[in-house]
């Protein structure tokens, strides 16, 4: 089977979504603009730093249900930058490689593909960004380098409209509003450097989230979420907070991931990246990377740290039940011993209180995969290495 790419930490510099163009336009005037009411009293602690360690082997016992999909491979998907379940389709958006998305239903049998790069009126020159809206049936796609949003019909596939937008790197909907994610910089403005725009298509209505310097550089991450009541999420790059917004112009303070020496710690400083990355490598710093998918009775997201000369993003688990937190250690010294019977990854995606992973089943020795759960197994014996990746999805007791 194919090994798919997943874009869970990204280091890479994502100038093309706003500094490519900085020469070429004119700055957004923002001096009258409303700016987004934000308080910060009282957010709950999710305390990874008091977390309890645990194997793959401790978390599997965790589980109250684990199935695969396999996916259709007539059509071989590149890389998985983001993907979004539904109640009767899972959509995979591919922004680089093949630079489409694939929409698949709950069988895995793929439905169709939006491949409609171009210059003409129906078409985009990128796709950085997808969301859905179940409501209105729609895929709205986030084309950043035209400065647009397209519609596409979530039943078929079929172009819808075409709207103009501004800059951005992400964006989602509260209402009929947008809520555009900028790269610093990107508003073309010296005097001012907000994070969020809040546009009706392209006149700007609430400006916030204003950069501190630890903010300044060119790394930037998705770091839009839903909270499992369907509220927007959002946490600044390298800070340490989830916000939630209530409005288009409101938010709080949700959630504060405390860690023991938190990168945000240094938010005052103006730091590069590779500066951050050498904090993190040589000062055992660690850094929140903005994931965070939210079910009913569970949370899960990433957590930077070092390990060996390495950075990596280690799981937490946090169980808001009873307000434990589990840290999900996966180093080769710990897991000794693979699980026998089902095997999950980091999820990618969250829907209701499911949980959504890739599968790489060329990981898998053949002579290991009698041990496994006979559906499982049945998918690895009659896929090959170029084929689309197995799903998982696992629920937590």
């Amino acid at each position: 089977m194919k090994q798919i790419t997943i874009s869970i930490i990204t280091f890479s510099l994502l100038c093309a979504c706003g500094n490519n163009a900085r020469n070429s336009h004119a700055k957004i005037e923002l001096c009258n603009t409303q700016v987004i009411n934000i308080t910060t009293d009282s957010p709950h602690l999710i305390r990874t730093d008091h977390a309890k360690s645990i194997t793959t082997e401790e978390l599997i016992g965790m589980l109250s249900s684990v199935d695969y999909i396999k996916l259709d491979s007539s059509e071989p998907i590149g890389q998985i930058d983001k993907m979004i379940v539904t109640k009767d389709k899972i959509l995979i958006l591919d922004s680089f490689s093949a630079q489409q998305i694939f929409v698949f239903d709950k069988t895995g049998k793929l439905l169709y593909r939006i491949k409609n790069k171009g210059r003409g009126p129906k078409e985009y020159i990128s796709i950085w960004d997808m969301q859905v809206d179940t409501i209105r049936n729609e895929i709205l796609l986030n084309d950043a380098l035209a400065r647009s949003y397209l519609y596409f019909s979530i039943n078929d596939g079929q172009f819808i409209r075409r709207e103009k937008g501004i800059a951005n790197c992400y964006v989602t909907r509260i209402d009929s509003l947008f809520v555009n994610l900028q790269n610093n910089g990107q508003d073309f403005n010296d005097k001012e450097n907000w994070a969020i725009l809040v546009t009706d298509k392209d006149s700007i209505m609430y400006k916030g989230f204003e950069f501190k310097p630890l903010q300044e550089g060119d790394y930037i991450v998705n770091s839009f979420y839903r909270d499992n009541d369907g509220s927007l999420l959002y946490t600044p790059i390298n800070s340490d907070t989830v916000y939630q917004f209530t409005s288009p112009g409101t938010a709080y303070a949700k959630y504060v991931i405390c860690q023991e020496k938190s990168i945000w710690k240094l938010c005052d400083e103006r730091l590069s990246e590779p500066e951050i990355c050498k904090l993190i490598r040589k000062n055992n710093y660690t850094r929140f990377n903005g994931k965070f998918l939210s079910a009913r009775n569970h949370a899960i997201f990433q957590i930077q740290s070092k390990w060996t000369e390495y950075i990596i993003g280690k799981t937490f688990f946090w169980d808001k039940r009873n307000d434990i937190v589990y840290e999900w250690n996966t180093t080769p010294e710990i897991n000794k011993q693979p699980a026998i019977r089902d095997i999950i990854n980091p999820p990618i995606a969250v829907y209701n209180n499911t949980f959504v992973s890739t599968f790489p089943s060329s990981a898998v020795p053949k002579e290991y995969r009698n041990k496994l759960s006979t559906k499982l197994k049945n998918f690895l014996d009659t896929s090959t290495e170029n084929d689309n990746p197995i799903l998982v999805l696992y629920t937590l007791k």
